[in-house]
């Protein structure tokens, strides 16, 4: 009796693992777009819908001209592009309120700002030699820019008024990577690469001067996305493929989110309406979608290439990829979807 019962359980468990696993996909790609280039961040504009994507010259090449890709939100079809000469671009952020588009150009140690309404461009420079710059992020309310810097340790404060260098915050011997700001609580996190903690730099915006270091313990902690309403940090870990969940207050752990042998997430995004975490898991080629509130993958989106930034339609929740093609020492890989955008939607 206790064998047909323990039986039972066994068939009942297997089905209900096996219903599970055949549910039905809640997300679908619902374009794709070849881009003529490497690809590298992009951004979702509210104003007007387009996403802006930084596509530097395969092998960057500095004899020829860049570009900035425009592209319709609708379809992702190419519909205007920004020259932004022999600088290559690779980070990119906007300030909704001023229209004004930043590009970074890491291997030129300097930044455009770009006014869409008349493509007017300055070129802001970094204040020292050999700096590498990576993440770049707008302070809407006091009209700031931010920028990391892991060849000249530090972190960049850009005057949006008047888009001129302010200072560095430097911080010596770090590696500094991912950046972020909470506009409200007036920090600025950077996650810094240089040591086995894992840290996350906490620096006060209106100082401008560390307060505080919140250990991730996991080795070279890339991005930063940031749950405004509950306070919570988001931090991509490639090395340890999980994403750590900081208590942005206290600096404790909430939970380590596990996304698989070799994932390697790299970008991510935080739907606060929808309080789920979108994640671009390289090596998987796919970006992993995470339930908030129990930390649990709900789902994973096949992108066809190697994802890298990730950004979201706040108002529709739609989301938009970037692909990348594979790295110069994986030549031979063929990749459905290499220097693509794509855009993931929910199906209805």
């Amino acid at each position: 009796m206790h064998k047909i019962v323990l039986t039972s359980l066994w068939i009942a468990a297997g089905l209900a693992a096996n219903a599970q696993q055949k549910q039905p996909a809640a997300y679908q790609v619902g374009a794709v777009q070849k881009i003529n280039s490497e690809v590298y961040q992009l951004v979702h504009n509210p104003a007007d819908g387009n996403i802006y994507v930084a596509g530097p010259k395969a092998g960057f090449n500095r004899q020829v001209d860049n570009f900035v890709f425009v592209l319709r939100g609708s379809d992702l079809k190419v519909i205007d592009s920004i020259n932004v000469g022999k600088n290559l671009p690779f980070g990119i952020a906007l300030n909704n309120k001023t229209q004004t588009l930043y590009v970074g150009h890491s291997i030129q140690n300097s930044v455009s700002a770009i006014e869409l309404k008349t493509k007017k461009q300055t070129i802001i420079a970094g204040a020292k030699e050999k700096g590498k710059i990576r993440e770049i992020v707008v302070d809407e309310a006091k009209n700031l820019v931010y920028v990391s810097d892991h060849g000249n340790p530090s972190v960049w404060v850009i005057d949006g008024k008047t888009n001129t260098f302010v200072q560095a915050i430097d911080q010596p011997g770090a590696y500094l990577i991912g950046l972020n700001v909470d506009p409200v609580r007036g920090r600025v996190y950077a996650t810094d690469g240089n040591t086995m903690e894992g840290n996350i730099l906490v620096f006060d915006s209106e100082k401008r001067e560390l307060v505080g270091k919140y250990r991730t313990w996991s080795y070279c902690p890339l991005n930063i996305a940031v749950d405004y309403r509950n306070n919570r940090l988001f931090v991509s870990q490639s090395n340890d493929n999980n994403v750590t969940v900081v208590d942005g207050a206290t600096g404790e752990i909430i939970n380590k989110v596990y996304l698989g042998y070799d994932a390697s997430p790299i970008g991510l995004v935080f739907d606060e309406e929808r309080n789920v975490l979108y994640t671009a898991n390289r090596n998987k080629k796919e970006v992993a979608v995470v339930d908030a509130d129990n930390f649990k993958v709900r789902e994973r989106i096949p992108t066809g290439g190697l994802p890298n930034t990730i950004s979201l339609d706040k108002a529709t929740g739609l989301i938009y990829v970037t692909n990348k093609n594979a790295g110069r020492g994986k030549t031979g890989e063929v990749l459905e979807n290499a220097n693509t955008v794509i855009k993931i939607s929910r199906i209805d």
